[in-house]
């Protein structure tokens, strides 16, 4: 068994996660960690709530309210939605709160500096002189010098690219919106180019499994010289350059992003009583590190924080960097500022969680933008899951209940034609759920699927019933193909786990299925141990709904 540490990418903390959001990162990581527990691997989830950004104040500014009030607010908005959708991550930072962040954060600063790893330039930089700021990210918009598409003053949603400092087009400050000055500045720097050729190395290396769009953007971006990268700014939100000099400087939260994870999974061995273990498991070149980010977080995940460690040199790269595309909302793109999301938080207060994560899974913009649309949702929660599912899953223990006194009964063989579901669904779900080629919408359709074909077969099955009537062989021949649906079900329940953790949770206690104490999921079922619910066993009925029809 393998080591495994998941990140999800960190949220800013300037609204309540939307229906975007979880769709992407966090779903997916949640996702793959279930699936790996329940493989018998060590699964360490982390992830970070980006309180030191500068979004948060200029947010702040919007509702009248002071940073750090407005950081703890939607934090603890992003939690209780995360955990309303069952995606809470084993530990989940909030820097303003936990010291160790800034330590981990000032430390790999210190190291790279006195390395001399990094490098004083100055650069231009925009500055307001009403607002009397110089300009950064969030607080300037204009248009990327790259697309043209509107960007603020980084990184693009649209392509992708780093803006260089000072060049975004048709710039404006974002407090007062008049067009800024273009002056300079003495700024730290990260000479990423540097690092090209073992960027190059480590891409050959782990880069061929990525998804298609990040290998290419790679490819577009190594055409050219590597972005001189600033990684300190002059401001007074957020945690200091820790140098003598350089006082009412910050650390751009871009550079320090990947301290997030490495202060997380400290945080949490420490919690655990282990608290050195993170920095054994983060140097471990064994250790298996997936990143989980949307397409515009592909620079810092796959270019920047990749150089950065390897020029720290003593913790590990990750081996999977997981993107996922845009999500619109009825054709357009979720947007926060703009108000146009389905917030989670309300939303799964009125929809169940696992009809939620079934849909997003199956939907999902994994390679190309996706779309969220009610009717859609609606529709798959009416005919894979109420009509298909619980109607499937409340017949068949109707059947047991009715016919043979909710016990599993005495037959002669499993029945086509779900022995083929039986036979080949946990091979097509450990390939789409593997870190490797992650596929949880390949995943959900498998298992509809598999759902369809069970529906199907339920006129068959209460054939046999009829026919079972006054015939010992027409007894057997029913309690054979009942027992297929039980075992099919209950292979479903186990495989669905990672997506629908609640349902797949309640079907095997019904079932008497052993479920780990730590994971409150089954085991992965071994070929050799098929009969998941052996002739005999004594199941829970009558098996209440779940999934309810919307609208």
């Amino acid at each position: 068994m393998n080591t495994y540490i998941v990140t999800s990418a960190p949220p800013n903390p300037n609204g309540d996660l939307h229906l975007g959001h979880i769709s992407g990162p966090f779903l997916g990581a949640d996702v793959l960690s279930r699936h790996l527990r329940q493989r018998g691997h060590e699964v360490r989830y982390v992830g970070y709530s980006d309180e030191h950004s500068c979004y948060v104040p200029r947010r702040a500014a919007e509702i009248g309210s002071t940073p750090h009030e407005t950081a703890l607010l939607f934090g603890n908005r992003m939690e209780e939605t995360l955990s309303l959708g069952s995606m809470h991550h084993d530990w989940f930072t909030r820097p303003l709160m936990t010291p160790k962040h800034t330590e981990i954060v000032q430390s790999f600063f210190t190291r790279l500096w006195e390395a001399g790893k990094l490098k004083v330039v100055e650069l231009p930089v925009f500055h307001c002189p009403r607002c009397e700021r110089y300009l950064y990210e969030a607080e300037v918009r204009g248009e990327c010098q790259f697309c043209a598409a509107p960007s603020d003053g980084i990184y693009c949603e649209a392509c992708g690219l780093a803006q260089e400092s000072g060049a975004l087009g048709a710039a404006k400050c974002t407090a007062c919106w008049e067009t800024p000055e273009l002056t300079t500045l003495q700024r730290i720097v990260f000479p990423l180019e540097e690092y090209r050729e073992q960027l190059l190395a480590y891409y050959t290396k782990n880069g061929g499994q990525w998804r298609p769009r990040l290998r290419a953007y790679l490819d577009t971006l190594f055409e050219n010289e590597l972005p001189l990268t600033p990684i300190s700014r002059q401001a007074d939100y957020g945690i200091p350059v820790p140098l003598d000099g350089w006082e009412g400087h910050i650390l751009d939260t871009w550079f320090s992003g990947i301290c997030g994870y490495l202060a997380g999974t400290a945080c949490l061995t420490e919690a655990q009583g282990q608290p050195g273990l993170w920095q054994e498991q983060w140097s471990d070149p064994d250790t298996r590190i997936v990143n989980f980010l949307g397409f515009d977080c592909s620079f810092s995940h796959a270019v920047l924080w990749p150089a950065l460690l390897l020029a720290h040199g003593d913790y590990t790269l990750p081996s999977q960097v997981i993107t996922n595309e845009f999500y619109r909302l009825e054709g357009d793109k979720f947007s926060t500022s703009r108000g146009h999301a389905i917030w989670g938080g309300e939303f799964l207060h009125q929809v169940n969680a696992d009809a939620l994560r079934f849909h997003l899974c199956l939907t999902g913009p994994e390679r190309e933008q996706g779309n969220f649309a009610m009717k859609e949702l609606v529709n798959s929660v009416e005919t894979i899951l109420v009509d298909g599912l619980q109607r499937w899953a409340q017949t068949v223990f109707s059947l047991l209940a009715e016919d043979f006194g909710s016990t599993v009964p005495e037959h002669d063989g499993l029945t086509e034609p779900l022995t083929i579901s039986l036979l080949e669904l946990p091979k097509a779900i450990a390939v789409s759920l593997s870190a490797n080629s992650f596929s949880p919408q390949r995943a959900a359709g498998e298992l509809a699927a598999t759902i369809d074909r069970a529906v199907k077969d339920l006129p068959r099955l209460n054939e046999a019933r009829g026919a079972a009537e006054g015939s010992e062989e027409g007894q057997r021949a029913y309690a054979s193909r009942l027992v297929t649906h039980v075992e099919t079900l209950a292979l479903v329940s186990v495989l669905a786990a990672p997506l629908m953790p609640g349902w797949a949770h309640l079907i095997a206690k019904h079932l008497d299925i052993p479920v780990d104490v730590a994971t409150r999921m089954p085991s992965w079922p071994e070929l050799a141990d098929l009969l998941l619910v052996p002739a005999g066993r004594q199941v829970r009925t009558p098996l209440p709904d779940v999934f309810h029809k919307l609208g």
